[in-house]
């Protein structure tokens, strides 16, 4: 079993997008669950790929090619998580904030999120303010977790959390920070409220903040 977890993980290193699926498919029909795929080949695949980034082993095309290597994956698990979530436990907006492309991070939170039974929009990459207000306003959203991989989209993070002050939507929010360029001194300089470090503990954070 451990080896078709190591072979998800090979997969996203060495972006191995038509792989990915036959050995998630492989390993869905030798009786793994969705979610064990995503905690035990996904997720580690994903961190590692951040991690190499982190070193320079890996540079940005590197990073966007595993992200859509794990996209593929999720598209795989995504229906199953659907059907397997136990009990709804409210909506979450996911973003990368304005001036961002990448979205590894986030796709990976999203995806853990809807198997923790949660209702996801997920807005995308390099998100305007604006963007993440209407989602605010048009949804029953009370967390909203946003992405930043890179220090100059500070601005996009400071305007987003600005928006949402300015329009009258902070008390009705808790905003989670995630992304290499985030830490909890970054949660203090902006106003945000938690910091996940990893995908697993930003699912966690928003598991206590719903159920408060």
């Amino acid at each position: 079993m451990a080896d078709q977890f190591e072979l998800i993980k090979k997969s996203i290193l060495e972006f191995e997008t038509d792989k990915i699926k036959d050995y998630i498919k492989k390993a869905l029909d030798s009786g793994v669950k969705p979610t064990e795929i995503i905690e035990k080949g996904i997720r580690p695949g994903a961190e590692l790929a951040g991690e190499k980034f982190d070193k320079c082993e890996f540079y940005l095309p590197e990073l966007v090619m595993a992200g859509e290597v794990i996209k593929q994956g999720i598209s795989v698990l995504e229906p199953l998580l659907k059907k397997e979530k136990s009990g709804y436990k409210g909506t979450v907006i996911t973003a990368t904030v304005q001036g961002d492309l990448h979205d590894i991070g986030k796709d990976l939170v999203s995806v853990m999120l809807k198997g923790n039974g949660f209702n996801v929009i997920d807005l995308g990459v390099d998100v305007p303010p604006e963007k993440v207000i209407q989602a605010i306003k048009e949804s029953d959203a009370k967390i909203v977790c946003l992405s930043i991989l890179l220090t100059p989209a500070y601005e996009g993070l400071s305007a987003t959390i600005k928006a949402i002050v300015d329009k009258g939507l902070r008390e009705n929010v808790k905003i989670v920070l995630g992304g290499a360029a985030v830490s909890p001194e970054t949660v203090e300089r902006y106003g945000a409220d938690h910091y996940g470090h990893d995908a697993n503990e930003a699912v966690e954070i928003c598991k206590k903040l719903a159920s408060t």
